[in-house]
């Protein structure tokens, strides 16, 4: 089966060679289980005027899930994700996006997320089940 999961790197989230995707640069910390990146959504990316679509804030949640499963040197997929919106994010406004590996269970692994804006002001977090490929 991991032969099926391969990086051509066009990923939406993080693949540079995706023109309409976002092209973030998640960094991972193997010691601490842990994915960073900044997050800057275009007027592209919104729902409402200004407002960033809910859908690419839990998008962007489950990328440092994966990431941070991966800096614990673990190849997974999303099985369940659980995602608490806090306040709405706006267009044009950086973010911080941070991943946090919890626990491994075998074929499961735990990890959580969060969205916070400058001033540290969470914005929304994920939980999320991956399994493991």
């Amino acid at each position: 089966m991991d032969n099926e999961f391969r990086d051509d790197r066009v990923c939406f989230v993080c693949g540079e060679k995706n023109p309409a995707g976002l092209k973030l640069r998640l960094r991972t910390d193997p010691k601490r289980g842990e994915s960073a990146a900044e997050v800057t959504f275009a007027e592209d990316f919104q729902g409402w005027a200004g407002i960033v679509h809910g859908g690419l804030v839990a998008t962007v949640l489950d990328e440092a899930l994966i990431y941070a499963a991966a800096a614990k040197g673990l190849k997974c997929v999303t099985g369940e994700i659980t995602v608490r919106y806090v306040k709405p994010a706006s267009t044009g406004v950086t973010y911080a996006l941070k991943g946090r590996f919890l626990e491994d269970r075998g074929r499961i692994v735990l990890a959580e997320s969060v969205l916070v804006d400058g001033d540290g002001q969470e914005i929304a977090r994920a939980t999320g089940k991956l399994f493991k490929i």
